[in-house]
């Protein structure tokens, strides 16, 4: 489906509405005419885009690209909003741009799921932890088995370890691993953290090993 800016800023109006501290905003920022997530932002702040030197000059130095041989894409990826916070992304190409809007602070993130992880391990945790006192602690796993038979699992898992979020990523796993299940653990320490996800991981491999499957720690 290609984004909608209408339905993108509509989207926005109803979250900031709710009042929330935090909202994370991840792909729409390629190269493409389709990719509109910072054109609906400008429309919705009143900021204009512009286009970050800063990350010009870095993407020039990691990829030996000389300045006078930029194309028109590399430009519009390296945009962000005038006034707003532009923070280089660690592993690709598109920044991340952080912004105060009615009352909550949003971050837009790229979108594939290795930049994403890789720029808020970079960017956002640490900025999350001071406002909400909660850390966090995330691993990858993978699952033999298909997304349909396992996101009940998945689900019961969430449900019956508090302060666990558990993610399958249907674009990550591969035959020979499975499926790939990102769990994400919070608690106000690193070592509850890791308690919690040792206890979501535990139930994710009694339900999955009763059926016959397996869980795959890389």
């Amino acid at each position: 489906m290609r984004d909608d800016e209408d339905e993108i800023c509509s989207v926005l109006k109803d979250v900031l509405s709710r009042g929330p501290s935090f909202i994370l905003i991840t792909g729409g920022l390629g190269p493409t005419e389709d990719d509109k997530t910072l054109s609906a932002l400008s429309r919705l702040s009143g900021r204009s885009i512009i286009v970050s030197e800063t990350v010009l000059k870095i993407m020039s130095d990691r990829r030996k690209i000389p300045p006078d041989s930029f194309l028109p894409h590399h430009f519009k990826m390296s945009s962000t909003l005038e006034g707003a916070e532009c923070l280089p992304n660690p592993v690709g190409w598109a920044p991340v741009t952080a912004l105060r809007l009615g009352g909550a602070t949003l971050f837009v993130l790229p979108g594939p799921p290795r930049e994403v992880q890789a720029c808020f391990s970079e960017h956002l945790a640490s900025r999350v932890q001071e406002t909400t006192g909660h850390r966090s602690y995330a691993k990858r796993v993978f699952v033999t088995m298909f997304e349909s038979e396992l996101s009940f699992i998945v689900d019961a898992v969430s449900r019956a370890v508090e302060g666990v979020y558990l993610k399958p990523l249907v674009s990550e796993g591969s035959r020979e691993q499975g499926l790939a299940v990102e769990i994400i653990a919070f608690d106000r320490t690193n070592e509850g953290c890791y308690k919690r996800y040792e206890a979501a991981l535990t139930r994710l491999k009694e339900s999955v090993t009763q059926r016959g499957r397996t869980v795959i720690e890389p």
